[in-house]
């Protein structure tokens, strides 16, 4: 538990956890744009040789969601 009487601050942060969240935000961010312009054809299906670009998008969510917990 955080007391009171001290502020949360940047110097409080773990390097890992902020750099892991950088990443991951931005690994999704860029999958998701893949996904959505790449990867789906006219009728919004999948294309097959796309479905990694799905699997990369929620590995790349579930380290940005661990680089939160870890900063």
């Amino acid at each position: 538990m955080i007391p009171t009487h001290h502020p949360l601050t940047a110097k409080d942060l773990s390097p890992i956890g902020v750099v892991a969240t950088i990443l991951g935000f931005a690994g999704f961010t860029l999958c998701l744009w893949l996904l959505v312009w790449i990867g789906l054809d006219r009728e919004g299906r999948m294309k097959r040789p796309f479905k990694w670009i799905a699997v990369m998008l929620v590995v790349s969510f579930a380290v940005m969601l661990w680089g939160l917990v870890k900063a």
